[in-house]
């Protein structure tokens, strides 16, 4: 399975180690716009313009959700192209007939390396051949494979939202006001740790607590009369009252 990689930010770098040592997977090449050396550490060559990629059997693009179509217009028409990205459909790639779409369902920092066989890939293609190069690609770095359809892949991309981006929002709020009030925000940690641990054995909606399902009007008037800022006044609110219709429903 020859691929070329294009893009060097977060998911590329971890997809580059991945695909690195998966035992039939080879990267031929690996676009880099920002680096000016000729290979990496592990003898892969790197290139930082498209015009310098060669054929291979797939090109994964690794990249900016905006940036999928414009990337993907100047790569061989007869290739097989896939974006990586949650948020957009397959139809992104618009010249190429084989497109298709290698989604990992996961969220990717700098310098953390990611389990890939704790993930799922949300996989789409245009033919089933090629659906079966991505469940085969998946494999190899040791992922599960999961066919999605471009409606339920943004749907998923969404809920993921919720629960990771909206979330560590709502961490960083809780980690100034522990320092507005000179606590340490380490303090939250077993209490976080416990909110993900006892998902493996309930439902979400089994393991909401606090003043908001209590209807505890004291501690929520309490709470507001703490918080400064008046946007965070207005979310407080919002969450509060979206729980209590949750568990009214």
């Amino acid at each position: 399975m020859k691929l070329s990689l294009i893009g060097a930010g977060n998911l590329g770098r971890q997809l580059y180690r991945e695909f690195l040592v998966a035992p039939e997977v080879e990267i031929l090449q690996w676009m880099d716009r920002k680096s000016n050396l000729p290979q990496t550490d592990e003898g892969v060559t790197l290139v930082n313009q498209i015009v310098a990629l060669e054929e291979v059997d797939c090109y994964v693009l690794a990249v900016a959700d905006d940036a999928i179509e414009e990337i993907s217009a100047q790569l061989p028409l007869s290739a097989l192209v896939v974006h990586t990205a949650g948020g957009r459909p397959l139809t992104r790639i618009k010249k190429q007939e084989r497109k298709g779409v290698f989604y990992p369902i996961q969220s990717f920092s700098s310098d953390r390396r990611i389990d890939f066989s704790k993930i799922s890939i949300g996989i789409e293609s245009s033919s089933p051949d090629d659906l079966t190069f991505l469940k085969k690609l998946a494999n190899q770095i040791k992922a599960n494979p999961l066919v999605l359809d471009s409606k339920k892949r943004l749907a998923m991309h969404l809920a993921a939202v919720f629960a990771n981006n909206f979330t560590n929002h709502l961490l960083v709020q809780a980690e100034q006001i522990c320092a507005h009030y000179d606590l340490s925000f380490d303090l939250l940690k077993p209490l976080l740790k416990e909110t993900i641990d006892k998902l493996e054995v309930l439902s979400p909606q089994q393991a909401q607590t606090g003043p908001a399902l209590r209807n505890d009007s004291k501690t929520l008037a309490a709470h507001r009369e703490l918080l400064t800022d008046p946007e965070l006044i207005t979310i407080y609110d919002l969450l509060t009252k979206s729980i209590q219709k949750n568990i009214e429903k």
